[in-house]
């Protein structure tokens, strides 16, 4: 190559967007032409890294970082008849499929209904939202009332077929995985738990035990040691509690947290699980003890 014609590479990659440059191997996650029968896709491909991030979503960019937030890339989509309604798909990839999950689990709506697509999916009447591997997906219609979520349903269906990965959920779900839990009340943390800075990443769900609501989490990443410390920190925190030995290296501790009232911590080895917000309950710590199995 002449210096003359690698002078005019060089220029032009400097002309090109950093943005566009370290997303474009996410370009063929996006359907190309339409998605979804008569959704035609609408203008150029955007793509959006850590610095830009906020150029698209104002105010939320923040809360994607925790969970690895790497690259997204997003188009528009507009129906064959001119209404001004369109639907916008942003494909997010996260630091992992625990991540990816992470991001679901704190958009998905209530009264939103399954799809069977991705490792899980949530369509209400204007949302769409689903994951798979570490590609977080959100998608909705705007522009008009009238357009039906079956549009963003089909196109949800075309996203999710492009994605890399298989559809399975992460393993660190299973151990919610039990009757007791609420289904689709998990939320993962990747820091912080509880609001505490002394305690590390976790999982938060919604139970019932004996006819009483409660929340039950468990934390992840922790070593005998590390699990020690935590229990030390959380009993500071209490203020006044009592400890119960269990076995030669485990522990229960119950007092009242300031924030969330009523709680039972277990230390069992390196296991660390938690039960929040109950009233009384014989059940608590055979319960706790089944999270740390």
């Amino acid at each position: 190559m002449s210096r003359s014609c690698f002078r005019s590479l060089f220029l032009l990659l400097l002309a090109i967007p950093l943005a566009a440059v370290a997303a474009a191997d996410m370009e063929e996650l996006l359907p190309p032409v339409s998605c979804g029968p008569g959704w035609k896709i609408e203008g150029n491909l955007s793509f959006y890294d850590k610095e830009t991030l906020s150029d698209r979503i104002n105010g939320e960019a923040e809360f994607y970082f925790p969970y690895g937030f790497d690259r997204m890339a997003a188009a528009r989509y507009s129906p064959s008849k001119s209404t001004g309604a369109g639907m916008d798909v942003e494909i997010y990839r996260m630091g992992s499929l625990l991540d990816a999950f992470g991001m679901f689990a704190n958009y998905r709506q209530k009264e939103g209904r399954s799809l069977g697509i991705g490792a899980e999916s949530n369509l209400s009447s204007s949302q769409l939202y689903l994951y798979k591997g570490r590609h977080f997906v959100h998608i909705q219609t705007t522009g008009s009332e009238d357009l039906k979520p079956d549009s963003m349903a089909e196109c949800g269906m075309a996203v999710a077929t492009r994605l890399p990965g298989d559809n399975g959920r992460p393993a660190e779900l299973s151990a919610f995985d039990r009757p007791r839990i609420t289904k689709g009340s998990e939320r993962y943390l990747p820091q912080s738990l509880l609001g505490y800075d002394f305690l590390n990443r976790g999982i938060i769900a919604d139970a019932e035990l004996e006819g009483t609501a409660l929340q039950v989490f468990l934390l992840f990443g922790t070593t005998l040691e590390s699990a020690s410390v935590f229990f030390e920190k959380y009993r500071s925190q209490l203020g006044q509690g009592t400890i119960e030995a269990v076995g030669e290296s485990g522990a229960v501790l119950q007092g009242a947290d300031p924030l969330y009232g009523p709680v039972t911590i277990l230390k069992q080895g390196k296991c660390f699980a938690g039960a929040l917000k109950y009233g009384k309950g014989k059940s608590i710590r055979p319960f706790l003890e089944s999270l740390c199995r």
